[in-house]
């Protein structure tokens, strides 16, 4: 019997430091504080612009990652605020953005 109520005392013993957490680190020299987790920020890729075209009554429409918009839609999160016959201006939030076609081959 008493080596049953040892053995049951060892067990209960183990299993409760397996509870026990160090709340810090108790290598860390004083007053040191472990740096905050960073909080990632989604990032949105900006839109391609493929193309514009526009009508006799200047309404204007673009292609944008290959599908047809015109001002007022939305695409990827961005809203489409204005459509002009040389650019596209983008909302998302309080920015925008001003897209225009051919701008790679833009030299400044």
């Amino acid at each position: 019997m008493k080596a049953l109520s040892k053995w049951v005392a060892i067990v209960a013993l183990t299993s409760l430091s397996f509870g026990v957490f160090a709340q810090s680190d108790p290598t860390a020299p004083l007053g040191y504080e472990a740096p905050s987790k960073a909080t990632k920020t989604k990032t949105y890729r900006l839109p391609r612009l493929d193309a514009i075209l526009c009508g006799g009554n200047n309404a204007c429409s673009a292609v944008i990652n290959g599908r047809s918009v015109s001002k007022g839609q939305s695409i990827n999160g961005y809203f489409i605020s204005a459509i002009h016959d040389n650019s596209v201006t983008l909302k998302r939030g309080e920015r925008h953005w001003s897209l225009t076609v051919f701008n790679e081959q833009v030299v400044q």
